[in-house]
């Protein structure tokens, strides 16, 4: 074997590493960056609690997060948005194709950070906010989306994603 196909055959790996590390890392940024801010759809549903809720309801700074008591991936972010509504962020849940006793089950065991859970069992609410699966996480500023997470909330999106959003919506008031 050669030299030049021993030294291709070590660096060919690598630059396939970092040049898809790298579309990687610049996808998430293209999303953030070409998101615009929309209106949250009008509705009117029961909540976990069987209390009507409205699209009114939705004003301020507020989190929305499409969750289930069947999705795993809820159950990795749920301590994650504990950590924030215990820091005083109002975070609204929206119970995703689920049935209402599994997901008051699944909040009392393991604890319910929403300020209240809209319950959405057909999915329609999610269809109309353009859901694709469970969890995502919507930031609402006087109920306009201005940004969304697919997938699990963390530390890193909240101060990487939301944050800088919210910083920029306070500094406009």
């Amino acid at each position: 074997m050669n030299q030049s196909l021993r030294i291709l055959i070590i660096l060919l790996p690598i630059f396939i590493l970092v040049f898809f590390t790298k579309i990687l890392l610049v996808d998430e940024d293209l999303k953030l960056s070409s998101f615009e801010a929309k209106n949250f759809p009008a509705f009117e549903l029961d909540d976990l609690n069987g209390r009507r809720v409205q699209s009114e309801s939705l004003n301020g700074i507020k989190l929305l997060n499409v969750w289930a008591s069947w999705c795993i991936t809820c159950l990795v972010e749920h301590p994650f948005l504990t950590k924030l509504s215990k820091n005083n962020v109002e975070i609204i849940g929206l119970n995703y194709k689920d049935s209402k006793s599994k997901a008051n089950s699944w909040l009392k065991k393991h604890g319910n950070p929403y300020l209240f859970s809209i319950y959405d069992p057909r999915g329609d609410l999610a269809f109309d906010l353009g859901v694709t699966g469970a969890p995502e996480t919507y930031l609402l500023i006087d109920s306009k989306v201005v940004g969304h997470i697919q997938g699990e909330m963390n530390q890193q999106k909240w101060e990487t994603i939301f944050m800088p959003l919210i910083q920029q919506a306070t500094q406009r008031k």
